[in-house]
């Protein structure tokens, strides 16, 4: 019969990838853990990885147990950590953009039997250690087909030029004049290759945005500010500055026959679902978000 501490091990390769990191997140040697990985294979009866030099690449038998196994694993070992600190409540691991989380999914947090610990970045990396078991739900900015995950829309932004100023053009002009005016404008973009600029220009005018930007700041709350100031014109989420445009300290420049818009959607391994507390914290935090 194989060992509970067997499975252990197998999960921990498996979202890791090697059998280094898979030891030092279990605090065991190599050769120790290779051997749990040894004799779950002589039990099964044929192997479960296939080596390659980057990575332990799961055979399609490894993603059955898988499958049937990792629900139970991470429930017992939360048993086992919730023996070890009694009264303390289990960690739930949290991922998204700063800026999205900030606005709209910390003052939606539901009650909850978690103690949350939040890790802000872009969303490959993140799926990455969501995959990898180093997080527990994810919030993407993007749907990324990935196998072991699953995608639930969560909420829709729309992408708006802004500026502190309206936009410099005669009442009633036509899309030329319009894109004329904006490439004038000093730009203030998230990246150096215009993430939502693009999205937005390309849906407003039908054409690849040539315009180079003044300032690239990777922080959407502090490109706000920027605009607020004066400083230049950017494109940015309708979440972010729905007070500033209703208060008139921010002008929305121009505002296309089709908006463009892009959803955000909560991840969670497809080997959680069975995890009643999970998925009840992460179908609450879907509807107050949505509120």
């Amino acid at each position: 019969m194989a060992d509970f501490e067997w499975f252990r091990s197998f999960v921990a390769i498996y979202r890791h990838g090697s059998v280094s990191a898979a030891a030092a997140s279990r605090y065991m040697t190599q050769p120790a853990l290779s051997q749990h990985l040894a004799a779950l294979e002589a039990e099964i009866g044929e192997p479960l990885f296939r080596r390659t030099p980057r990575r332990m690449v799961p055979t399609e038998r490894a993603k059955q147990l898988y499958a049937q196994i990792a629900p139970a694993v991470d429930r017992l070992e939360r048993v086992d950590d919730a023996f070890k600190l009694p009264g303390r409540a289990p960690v739930l691991r949290l991922g998204g953009p700063s800026e999205f989380m900030h606005e709209r999914i910390i003052p939606a947090l539901p009650d909850s039997p978690y103690r949350l610990i939040f890790t802000f970045g872009e969303t490959r990396p993140l799926l990455r250690l969501l995959q990898d078991g180093e997080l527990d739900l994810l919030v993407a900015t993007q749907h990324v087909a990935t196998t072991g995950l699953v995608f639930s829309r969560l909420a829709v932004e729309t992408f708006l030029p802004v500026g502190a100023r309206p936009l410099d053009v005669p009442r009633g002009a036509g899309r030329e004049a319009i894109r004329a005016a904006l490439e004038k404008e000093r730009w203030i973009s998230y990246g150096s290759d215009l993430p939502m600029i693009r999205r937005y220009w390309m849906q407003a005018f039908g054409v690849r945005c040539a315009i180079l930007p003044d300032c690239v700041v990777p922080d959407l709350r502090v490109i706000k500010t920027m605009v607020l100031r004066g400083f230049g014109v950017s494109v940015l989420p309708d979440y972010l500055i729905r007070d500033e445009l209703k208060a008139g300290r921010l002008h929305v420049l121009h505002e296309p026959d089709t908006p463009a818009v892009n959803e955000l959607w909560l991840v969670r391994r497809s080997a959680d679902s069975g995890d009643e507390r999970l998925s009840a914290f992460a179908d609450a935090l879907a509807a107050a978000a949505a509120r």
